[in-house]
């Protein structure tokens, strides 16, 4: 190997081992969730199985969703907690709707 394309063959080496834990992180994504057929009983369960961070992702979108339509701009982090223990607590006592119609019952005060 000429002199020259040992410091670019070493360079792609060092690209390629950094570039597998970013390949191997994008296998590991959850898969897309469709809030219009999600039951409550499956939405609990899918939130207690989830860390923090990942729930709390799943109640932004839902309020973000909500927020759309009916036009609320202003997020608020006190509400979305109220919401976020609202929701739950009706999803418990009506584990076969869809999670969307108790969100929307339930709404954001």
């Amino acid at each position: 190997m000429k002199p020259i394309f040992r410091p670019l063959a070493a360079t792609a080496l060092l690209v390629l081992i950094a570039a597998t834990p970013v390949a191997a992180k994008k296998q590991q994504q959850p898969q897309d969730i469709d809030f219009g057929a999600v039951t409550c009983k499956e939405f609990i369960a899918e939130i207690a199985a989830s860390d923090e961070e990942s729930a709390g992702i799943i109640l932004m979108w839902l309020d973000g969703y909500l927020s759309g339509v009916s036009g609320d701009t202003k997020l608020s982090w006190k509400n979305l907690e109220s919401f976020s223990t609202t929701l739950m607590e009706g999803c418990a006592q009506k584990p076969g709707r869809k999670v969307l119609e108790v969100a929307k019952e339930v709404g954001i005060n």
